[in-house]
């Protein structure tokens, strides 16, 4: 049974006390006028974010400097205070979260920002989608392989550690629009030059766009606050550790009796290591087949309209540009002030 003391940050009434789970976010160490030290903590969960003061002649202090650890999440008990500073927390009791307080809800991506599509929804959309337009039995086994194999940590990755979907969910979400964007494009192309020889392999693009980024399960992982690089993220990239994911679905597939043709094969793993196309951006091999063609720009339209997508909804609806500090560098229009909505003296 859940435990009914347990409150979200957004929920504290000034002066009450109360258990809550908390993420925390950051340790900063800050000194007062009269040089005494103390810290400026965050913790967050989904509801809200609240930043206040460790001061050095409270009982805290030590633990907070030597003991709590940011990006780890903790069940903390605290009277909610509100001063002159804002809110703040007057922390009784604090410790690391166990695995029995998920039965109080507790959840392992508290505080962390999530997709807007329900993971499992996206996931199962995936499958469907892999289902309907991949007539190659054994490029739909190999997805199908990976997909269970890996279906837990496909629900909680992120699609990059922050310019693009770097959410819970975020490869996922990712992944499904540039399944869609690969799929329209190459629907279209069919079309438009069906005398094409070799004819377009639509099974070769479904499944490229959908392992296209798949290493990501090994390059990032969670930190709790945000999304880090793993070891043999930074050193080997998701690049050759997606041909990997394929390379081991196939041998497993071989021992079960169930062959993947060889081409196919070498298709697919041409996409995965040719997505990103130049050298700078980590691809070791450029684009050689139009399944390959259509994946990357799939794949580069999503990323860069995310970012500027994201540009747009962090500034106030005044202003007619945005900064130019995000990942694609560039200051992108909102629109022209309304001068008549503006009062006047």
């Amino acid at each position: 049974m859940k435990n009914s003391s347990i409150q979200k940050l957004a929920d504290m009434i000034d002066g009450t006390e109360a258990d809550i789970f908390v993420l925390f976010v950051s340790r900063e160490k800050m000194f007062t006028r009269e040089k005494k030290p103390y810290f400026r903590v965050k913790f967050r969960d989904e509801t809200r974010e609240i930043t206040f003061p460790i001061w050095e002649n409270t009982p805290h202090f030590l633990s907070c400097q030597t003991e709590w650890t940011p990006g780890k999440h903790y069940k903390i008990r605290a009277i909610h205070r509100m001063t002159n500073y804002g809110a703040q927390l007057d922390i009784l009791r604090i410790r690391e979260v166990v695995p029995k307080d998920v039965h109080d809800g507790f959840s392992p991506t508290l505080g962390m920002a999530l997709s807007p599509f329900p993971p499992e929804e996206t996931y199962e959309e995936i499958l469907s989608l892999a289902a309907e337009n991949i007539s190659d039995s054994g490029l739909r086994a190999i997805i199908e392989y990976i997909f269970e194999k890996y279906h837990e940590a496909l629900l909680s990755a992120s699609a990059a550690q922050g310019k693009h979907h770097a959410t819970v969910g975020g490869l996922l979400e990712h992944t499904r629009n540039v399944l869609r964007t690969s799929l329209w494009l190459a629907e279209r192309y069919e079309k438009i030059l069906p005398d094409m020889q070799p004819p377009l392999n639509k099974s070769v693009v479904a499944a490229g766009a959908i392992l296209h980024d798949i290493g990501k399960l090994r390059e990032l992982t969670s930190s709790g606050a945000g999304f880090t690089y793993t070891a043999e993220g930074t050193m080997l990239g998701h690049i050759v550790m997606g041909r990997d994911y394929v390379r081991e679905a196939v041998q497993y597939l071989a021992e079960k009796g169930v062959s993947v043709d060889s081409e196919m094969q070498l298709r697919l793993e041409h996409v995965i290591l040719s997505h990103q196309n130049l050298p700078e951006w980590g691809s070791p091999k450029t684009m050689m087949t139009p399944e390959a063609l259509l994946v990357h720009y799939s794949d580069d339209i999503d990323a860069k309209f995310y970012i500027m997508y994201t540009a747009l909804m962090e500034v106030t609806e005044s202003e007619e540009f945005t900064n130019s500090k995000n990942p694609l560098r560039l200051t992108v229009f909102r629109g022209l002030k309304n001068e008549n909505s503006q009062e006047k003296d």
